[in-house]
């Protein structure tokens, strides 16, 4: 397990509405989750960013014009290995999630959330775990062996392993686990 992260992480969130992004920082701030360093309102203008401002994290919305969230945490991981981030969204649907994380990110985490929720995600994910978020909305337990029409006994197999393999640390954590 990696060490505590003791310090505050410095932020940019990525988010196409200017009224999201400034609540959040103004909470970030207030809260001294960490140090929102920089906005975004899309992947490119992160992408300009992110060479400038070496955050420790991002906050990264999925649905944003010009470059959305899943080419930019592509390319940023790219570009930045050890750049951390978190989905930040609204789409609840595991597609979403197991797209972010199969690109990079180490979060995902609703919008609907509160402020512990999105204090705990940063702090996990800063000491090197997943977060996924405790919203009942995100649909993690779906059931895959519903005849699923166009879908493969492999791809099914391949899901559940998949699934497994990223939820089931994190469903054993006692603080996240959740009835099912």
């Amino acid at each position: 397990m990696n060490p505590p992260f003791t310090k505050k992480p410095d932020i940019i969130i990525v988010d196409d509405h200017l009224i999201f992004r400034q609540g959040l920082k103004a909470i970030i701030n207030f809260e001294e989750v960490g140090t929102v360093i920089g906005e975004a309102s899309n992947g490119e203008e992160l992408m300009q960013f992110l060479s400038a401002m070496k955050p420790d994290l991002v906050l990264m919305d999925i649905d944003m014009p010009q470059m959305d969230g899943f080419e930019a945490t592509k390319k940023a991981l790219e570009l930045f290995p050890d750049l951390k981030i978190i989905a930040f969204t609204v789409f609840s649907e595991e597609a979403y999630s197991y797209k972010m994380i199969e690109l990079g990110a180490k979060g995902f985490l609703l919008k609907s959330g509160g402020i512990n929720e999105l204090e705990n995600a940063i702090e996990l994910v800063m000491q090197g775990e997943l977060y996924f978020s405790t919203q009942p909305e995100l649909k993690v337990n779906a059931d895959l062996d519903k005849d699923q029409k166009g879908v493969s006994g492999n791809e099914i197999d391949k899901a559940k392993s998949t699934r497994k393999m990223l939820f089931y640390p994190w469903m054993t954590n006692k603080e996240n686990r959740v009835k099912i």
